[in-house]
């Protein structure tokens, strides 16, 4: 264990919800944007003047992503693109994904570095194997990628495009799949880091610019580092019980903000920082047509 840096993380920003998913970083404005699962809500903290602005909206939405024209959304019903307000506008359906299959959702989405759409599915009710992974290229095009998932969640991509990394929550690990940075294609999926000997099962991650997957341990009230070659390098302490995710922030992009989930108690729901001494990849925006 030794050489594994230990960092804590500090709050940012007093939320008060219920289950906060999907941090990202818009540079454009300053904000570090998240959502509220179960109560249907869009949140945005201006990290400059740490003022928090909330949005309602209709549909369970799971993350908020920008796009080159406005915003996208990841929903129950697919990806919905927003060119006015979020939470004043529901925005267009683009993509309809699973439509046959209502009590499934969408769960975490990210963009790859070429600007594709990666989103998530689950059951509501966390049944086995029935979610699955997608990928909506920038024509919109929908590709479905990987099968019989319990609680599709986090994805990151290597600096040289040719790695990205996949959490299927109850598998406690992280697996690696190879992939093709002009077709967006992902093959010879294969375990990468197995962590269930740590605390709590993987949610949420991100990648530092040398590579390192910095995951959210649900339940585990820790962030955990694995460097290019798996090896555990870093733990950041999160006060409370049910870190999410995590993405970098700030202009530097040398700040985590980590996103949590209350528990039975109704402790956690908010937002936390560290600085872990090294710089992030950046949120990449969606590449779509409108």
């Amino acid at each position: 264990m030794s050489g594994i840096r230990h960092l804590r993380a500090e709050p940012l920003a007093d939320v008060g919800g219920a289950l906060l998913e999907g941090p990202t970083w818009d540079p454009a404005s300053g904000q570090v944007r998240f959502v509220d699962i179960p109560r249907r809500r869009l949140h945005a903290f201006d990290l400059g003047r740490e003022v928090l602005m909330t949005f309602a909206v209709e549909e369970t939405t799971t993350a908020w992503l920008p796009w080159r024209d406005g915003s996208a959304l990841a929903t129950r019903s697919g990806l919905r693109l927003v060119a006015a307000d979020v939470g004043a506008d529901p925005g267009r359906l683009a993509v309809p994904i699973e439509p046959d299959l209502p009590t499934n959702r969408s769960n975490d989405a990210k963009c790859d570095p070429a600007g594709r759409m990666w989103m998530g599915t689950m059951a509501d009710d966390e049944s086995e194997g029935a979610g699955a992974l997608y990928r909506v290229d920038p024509d919109l095009r929908c590709t479905r990628v990987l099968d019989a998932l319990t609680i599709s969640n986090g994805m990151g991509w290597s600096a040289d495009g040719r790695r990205m990394w996949f959490v299927d929550s109850p598998t406690r690990r992280i697996d690696e799949l190879a992939y093709d940075p002009g077709t967006g294609e992902a093959s010879d999926r294969r375990p990468w880091v197995d962590l269930s000997a740590f605390e709590g099962v993987p949610d949420g991650l991100t990648v530092d610019t040398e590579d390192t997957v910095w995951v959210a341990m649900h339940a585990g009230a820790a962030v955990l580092a694995f460097d290019r070659r798996g090896g555990h390098v870093a733990t950041v302490e999160v006060p409370v019980a049910r870190p999410t995710s995590c993405v970098f922030v700030g202009d530097q992009l040398d700040r985590l903000a980590i996103s949590t989930a209350a528990d039975a108690a109704g402790i956690g729901g908010d937002v936390y920082v560290c600085e872990p001494g090294v710089v992030g990849t950046p949120t990449v925006v969606f590449a779509g047509v409108a």
